[in-house]
């Protein structure tokens, strides 16, 4: 069985040194990985653990737009 893919706020903190304040200052920044069920915040571990891996920066989604002639 896969160990848990997703965290809420108090398992993030226990992953990652950072304290309620900082991780509520990235997410209203978009500078962390989130998702948002209701008003609840969850964090994938793949997504954080690549995010760490990314030296903490969000890349940024290039978006293509398509020429239709």
């Amino acid at each position: 069985m896969e160990e848990n893919r997703y965290m809420d706020l108090n398992s993030l903190i226990k992953y990652i040194p950072f304290t309620k304040a900082t991780i509520y200052s990235k997410v209203n920044r978009n500078q962390i990985p989130f998702k948002k069920i209701g008003k609840k915040l969850i964090f994938s571990k793949q997504d954080i653990d690549r995010w760490i891996d990314d030296g903490g920066k969000m890349k940024k989604e290039v978006t293509i737009p398509v020429l239709v002639v």
